[in-house]
């Protein structure tokens, strides 16, 4: 982008033109469909808002909406500003002027409350908000998670699966399960797992799904075999070397979430998949812990506009018990085409019916009581049909019905 003209910068800010500007700025930001970084403001991010959810272009200078460009074009031509670059350094340079009607995201310190005897979090307050200061920050709180729940830490992948579905229902057994049957994806593939404190978590994909090439990516390890100790901004593994990236539960505390993506990207085969279940939108905003929220899958998906080529898991729902800093969950599942996808992704199709059985017969098995052998024995039974739900040959018969509901 082409730098702003300086004469802009230091001219005062009349009410008309004001007036003008703020209409502009009012129509551009939507929140609702803005990602909420802690510390940034909207008219930080404009840059990202134009780009990500307007789709104007910096060098032809125009946005693809009629209304748009003719807004934009009156303001230069009233204003004598040359180009975009000149608005915004303008915009920037007057913002205490300009009375808009959303100026930054929300931010909260309610959720802090509970960190205020943390060591790390102290630091994080008194010393700022530095990258490494925050990075401290989340480790300490990683550790913490281990240290409260020190069973999920075990090599016992039921376990692990049950908590999973402690306070939500969980669809990813049947959904990885599923994309295991198709052919997406092989046992051997390369799966990383994001901030998984637990080695339980390990335990799932490797026994339960049976993606034994798993390994895990956390700020810490307590087992440098399983989980790799390093920043998910910043990750020790080569192009174009990963399968599937699963990332539960830990997008909204990345520090700069468009980062995260290219460092996704860049991992990410040809044909890779990458998982997301994050909260959002956030009750009371975002925060030094929840630095970002992404609000929406739709919000998420453009961040890689043009890559999506099938969206295998959509949905956002409301958890089963009430979480302090959620109103629902965001949870997405797609593959990339990383060379471009020109079309719209295909959407696979979801019956929420035959997800219900395949789980009610899956949990079941998981809380089947082995001392117990008839228990046992019917547990087993169950597990066996719920693996037949998931085949591929039992989908094949079942896909053309569940794509005329979908469509009804």
């Amino acid at each position: 982008m082409p730098a702003p003209s300086p004469e802009h910068a230091s001219t005062t800010l009349i009410r008309k033109d004001a007036e003008l500007i703020e209409r502009f700025l009012d129509y551009l930001i939507d929140p609702n469909e803005c990602i909420d970084t802690y510390g940034c403001t909207y008219i930080d991010d404009i840059e990202h808002i134009l780009m990500e959810n307007h789709h104007f272009n910096f060098t032809t200078q125009r946005f693809p909406d009629k209304e748009a460009q003719e807004w934009f074009e009156k303001i230069c031509s009233e204003m004598k500003f040359h180009g975009m670059e000149d608005l915004i350094s303008h915009i920037r340079a007057h913002i205490g002027e300009l009375d808009l009607a959303n100026r930054r995201p929300r931010s909260t310190f309610h959720t802090e409350t509970i960190y205020v005897s943390e060591p790390a979090f102290q630091k994080l307050k008194q010393e700022g908000d530095s990258m490494k200061n925050r990075i401290e920050f989340q480790r300490a709180m990683g550790v913490g998670g281990v240290a409260s729940l020190p069973t999920l830490d075990a090599a016992d992948p039921d376990r692990y699966e049950l908590y999973m579905g402690s306070d939500r229902t969980n669809p990813w057994t049947y959904v990885l399960k599923r994309e295991l049957a198709r052919g997406f994806l092989k046992p051997d593939d390369p799966v990383i797992s994001i901030g998984n404190r637990w080695i339980g978590e390990i335990a799932y994909f490797r026994e339960n799904l049976g993606l034994r090439n798993t390994k895990g990516l956390d700020l810490f390890t307590n087992d440098p075999d399983l989980v790799v100790a390093a920043d998910m901004h910043d990750m020790p593994f080569e192009n174009d070397s990963i399968k599937l990236v699963f990332n539960r539960g830990l997008i909204n505390k990345s520090y700069d979430v468009r980062i995260l993506v290219k460092e996704v990207m860049r991992v990410l085969k040809k044909d890779g998949m990458f998982i997301v279940e994050t909260p959002g939108p956030y009750d009371y905003g975002v925060s030094r812990l929840g630095c970002t929220d992404i609000k929406s899958s739709r919000n998420l998906l453009r961040l890689f506009e043009g890559k999506v080529r099938r969206i295998f898991y959509i949905e956002a729902t409301k958890p089963h018990r009430y979480l302090y800093d959620a109103t629902k969950l965001v949870r997405l599942g797609f593959q990339i085409q990383k060379d471009g996808w020109n079309g719209a992704p295909e959407i696979e199709p979801f019956f929420p019916p035959l997800f219900n059985l395949y789980n009610a017969c899956r949990q079941r098995y998981l809380k089947r009581d082995d001392s117990n052998q008839a228990s046992r024995m019917w547990a087993k039974s169950l597990n066996a049909f719920s693996e037949v739900l998931i085949s591929e040959t039992f989908n094949s018969m079942v896909r053309p019905l569940v794509r005329r509901v979908s469509r009804n």
